[in-house]
């Protein structure tokens, strides 16, 4: 089969003839180069834009990482400070007693007092478990036994030391924990519990 060249139309060209013997155009399956196409038909400047829009992915990918690395390493410890401070602030210290008096005397009133709130709180131990195999808790009375309300607290981040501690408490012991309000269903909610003695 012969080809005529697709540039200066001479021809024949033979079959074995890779270009055009006038003009060096290449004739056996390739397009002109001349409409600014590369070998594979792509325009060059397409090339072109898809690799400086790759090195900008790139560029701001870096950047990105580089400000959480600093968030990470400045702010994220004055994030975590400012919880605690604030924490601190809302913390209520107090007795079972003291406490499940006012929930006694006014339950509407006392969940919107200490909404918000967290307790270090001080009282007697009933039983302590774990709530769906998971987490561990303590149940807390003012020493009555058969008091109709009482306080659950939840040690919900609790690591294997605190956990063993928490599993050698003994019922009639009294304890102090420190942890957030977290409502009344038929006791009082007390969670992300941590025991302090």
């Amino acid at each position: 089969m012969k080809n005529t060249c697709p540039a200066c139309g001479y021809g024949p060209i033979g079959p074995f003839s890779d270009q055009c013997p006038m003009c060096a155009e290449p004739v056996r399956g390739v397009r002109s180069l001349r409409s600014g196409a590369r070998a594979g038909g792509v325009p060059s400047w397409v090339w072109w834009c898809l690799g400086g829009l790759l090195v900008a992915v790139v560029l701001a990918g870096w950047w990105g990482l580089e400000r959480a690395r600093e968030w990470i390493e400045t702010e994220r410890p004055q994030a975590g400070a400012e919880r605690k401070a604030d924490r601190q602030g809302r913390t209520v210290v107090t007795t079972a007693a003291q406490l499940l008096q006012e929930f006694q005397d006014d339950p509407a009133a006392a969940d919107l007092k200490y909404r918000d709130m967290s307790f270090e709180l001080t009282g007697v131990v009933e039983r302590q478990g774990r709530f769906g195999g998971d987490v561990p808790f303590v149940i807390l009375h003012a020493g009555d036994d058969n008091a109709k309300v009482k306080i659950e607290c939840y040690f919900d981040g609790a690591d294997p030391a605190a956990e063993t501690r928490l599993q050698r408490l003994t019922k009639g012991q009294r304890i102090t924990v420190s942890g957030d309000y977290d409502g009344q269903v038929s006791n009082l909610q007390v969670g992300a519990c941590v025991l302090l003695k």
